[in-house]
This record gives C-alpha cells, sequence and structure tokens, in this order.
C-alpha cells in the first residue's frame, strides 16, 4: 500500500504564504519505493507554474471562469467518477519511441509549428536547434494538434517531440472539473497519439493557486491524482501508447505539502517524467534564489529527484527569459549556462528551457560554450 498523504498543518500556511513560494528545505530522504500496479485495473502497463507572470505571453486559453457550487447530486456523481484511484502503469511502446537518456530541450509555441506564415522561422529554428544540440522539442497540442506529417520529420530530423497539453489554464477552480473540460482533455491525448508524438507533457494540471475553494490538501492529491489516471487510461488505448509527463510548480520540490494540489510523491506513482518549473525568477520573496540561478535548479532538481522514485525521470524547466536576471548580474546567456550546467551536476535527466516566444539566440550560444567547456555532453 502507499504510504498515506500528509497535510501540511495549518499554521504553517499562515506564516508561509503559498502565492509567495513558502520553501520547506528539508533534508529529503531517498524515496526507494516503486511504482504500484493497481490489481483492480483492466489496462495493461500505465505544471505550468505561473508561467512568466509580469508580462510572459501565455500560450494557453485563460478564458475559463470560476463556476459556481455545484448541486449536491452533481457533486457526488462526480465524486463517484473521480475516487482515490491507484496509479495505471504504462503500456510498453515501440523501441523507436524512447526518450533519451539526457533531455536538451527547448519549447516550441504552437503556432509556430501549425501556422504556414511562421514556416520560415520554423525551419530556421529546427536547423539552430540541430546545430546547438537540442534533442527534445515540446511543443503545444492546442490549439491545433500538429499533423502526423510534421511530427515523423521531426522525428527524422533527429528530435524527441513532446506534445503539451494544457489541462486547466489558471488552475483548476471548482472541485472536479466539467465533464465536458476533461472530454476535451482526452480528446486532445487521441489527437497527439494520432499524430505520433512519444510523449504527452501534462501543465496546468493543478487547482488554482489563490483559490477559495475548501478542499483538504489530502483531497486535492486524489482528485488530481484521479484525473491523471483517466488520462492515462486514455492514453494506452492508443496503438503506440506515450510516455506521460506532468508540469509541477518550481515551489513544489521544496514544498512539504501545497494547496495547489501537487505533491513530488504523488505525482512520481502516477506519470514517468516530473518536470518541475524551477525558473529562478518565479521564487517571489526569495530573492537568494533569484540571483543564484545555478543553486535554484541544483537544489530543485535534487530535491525532486530524491522525492520521486528511482524509474521517474526528473527534467527541469529552466528559465530561457530575461525576467530579473539582472539580481544575478550575468547575462541572458550565462544565466541559462548556469542553470544548464546546475542540470547537469544534479544528475537530473535533463532541461527544457521555456521561452514563450521560442527565442533561443541566447540559449543556443550557452548550449554551445557548455559543449566547449566540456560541461554538456550532445554525443547522444
Amino acid at each position: 500500500m502507499r504510504k498515506s498523504f500528509s497535510i501540511l498543518p495549518l499554521f504553517l500556511f499562515s506564516f508561509f504564504p503559498l502565492s509567495v513560494c513558502a520553501e520547506f528545505t528539508l533534508p529529503f530522504p531517498e524515496n526507494t519505493r516503486k511504482k504500484e500496479i493497481s490489481s483492480s485495473s483492466g489496462s495493461a502497463g500505465k505544471e505550468e507554474q505561473a508561467r512568466a507572470k509580469s508580462g510572459f505571453l501565455e500560450t494557453a486559453n485563460r478564458s475559463s471562469k470560476p463556476a459556481g457550487v455545484r448541486p449536491e447530486k452533481e457533486s457526488k456523481q462526480l465524486s463517484e467518477e473521480f475516487p482515490e484511484t491507484k496509479p495505471i502503469p504504462r503500456k510498453a511502446i515501440s523501441s523507436d519511441s524512447k526518450p533519451p537518456k539526457f533531455y536538451r530541450g527547448i519549447y516550441v509555441h504552437n503556432s509556430l509549428v501549425s501556422n504556414r506564415s511562421h514556416r520560415k522561422k520554423w525551419e530556421a529554428l529546427l536547423t539552430e536547434a540541430a546545430d546547438a544540440g537540442v534533442n527534445v522539442l515540446v511543443i503545444d497540442l492546442q490549439a491545433t494538434t500538429p499533423s502526423r506529417a510534421e511530427i515523423d520529420r521531426v522525428r527524422k530530423l533527429g528530435f524527441y517531440p513532446i506534445g503539451r497539453l494544457v489541462n486547466f489554464a489558471g488552475g483548476l477552480k471548482t472541485e472536479f472539473p466539467a465533464p465536458s473540460r476533461l472530454n476535451s482533455i482526452l480528446q486532445t491525448v487521441r489527437n497527439a497519439c494520432e499524430s505520433g508524438f512519444p510523449e504527452i507533457q501534462l501543465d496546468y494540471i493543478r487547482y488554482a493557486d489563490e483559490s477559495e475553494l475548501k478542499i483538504p490538501v489530502k483531497k486535492k492529491y486524489q482528485n488530481i491524482g484521479s484525473i491523471i489516471s483517466r488520462i492515462r487510461s486514455e492514453a494506452n488505448k492508443c496503438e503506440d501508447p506515450p510516455y506521460l509527463g506532468a508540469d509541477i510548480f518550481g515551489r513544489i520540490p521544496f514544498n512539504k505539502d501545497d494547496t495547489i494540489g501537487q505533491k513530488v510523491e504523488v505525482f512520481a506513482q502516477l506519470v514517468d517524467v516530473l518536470y518541475p518549473m524551477l525558473y529562478p525568477s518565479h521564487f517571489y520573496g526569495h530573492p537568494e534564489r533569484i540571483s543564484n540561478p545555478y543553486k535554484t535548479i541544483f537544489d530543485g532538481l535534487t530535491n525532486a529527484k530524491k522525492r520521486a522514485l528511482p524509474e521517474t525521470r526528473v527534467v527541469g524547466y529552466i528559465q530561457g527569459f530575461s525576467m530579473k536576471i539582472s539580481h544575478s548580474k550575468k547575462n541572458l546567456k550565462d544565466y541559462v549556462k548556469a542553470q544548464i550546467e546546475a542540470s547537469v551536476v544534479s544528475k537530473s535527466e535533463g532541461f527544457v528551457v521555456w521561452n514563450a516566444w521560442s527565442d533561443y539566440r541566447e540559449t543556443f550560444k550557452a548550449m554551445k560554450e557548455s559543449v566547449r567547456e566540456g560541461k554538456l555532453d550532445i554525443s547522444d
């Protein structure tokens, strides 16, 4: 049986408001548990943080409005639909879908891939990324899932494409998602499979950061876990089932518990890859984390690795934009370089650089410099 979930004492919330990234830099022990397989499952085998708040583009549609209180009957029905769940293991997939040993990734906005008017920029990015040693492209699945032909082409060029799926833009604001929203998510999973993505990355798979919902933390973990399991079940129906990853707030590896419904130990049971979004600029109220990008990435990935399961990969999202980098007295190239090198030294499974505009000129310079200095291996 899994260890019971912990609930953060309420008085800690009073002293450390989560909106200001409360940290608990605990000496987390190594997690030597194994993923559990539900004997009751008929299927074989199995966040985004405030993506650049101040002025940075959100790539997801944030038009969802908080819903009112659900009728008791509907709430009961949804509660039965999302019971506390056991992790569903991922089915085996073909060998050519295996992920790289170490992710050297960048995020790519959907319009760059899907909009014909951006074709020249897209082709230039592919060339420059390959030249810098990038081997992973995280591509939006919404609003238009890229075609099978395009994803096949990307793979033939030597990239491992990952489909980013925004689940609840801004975070879930009701206890359970509307059935229509869940159906839309599952349809996007099916679309990603049809396009040939070997991995699907769940973003905004959490509750809203500032919410008036009065739900115990343990219940939030159960609800989010149940949604992930539903997604896993759908993915396992694919002809070539994809790996499943999940983005978590950068503060989650430092927090024992968190009101957004994300916890390393819980998510590690449910997904194949954890993506802590460790942008130093987003550690509000912690200037030492903003000014020291190397230490922030190293500490976050080290904590996540310790708390995750041995077989769960940990790949950090790192900052590829200039927000608050002046605190470090570094230029953007050196700021990115420090984060890349921390990703290597922490013995994580890689990094993905986030830039909302897919502008990676300084990132590519940083990667090439790290390679020349022997601090980044791109030989795979």
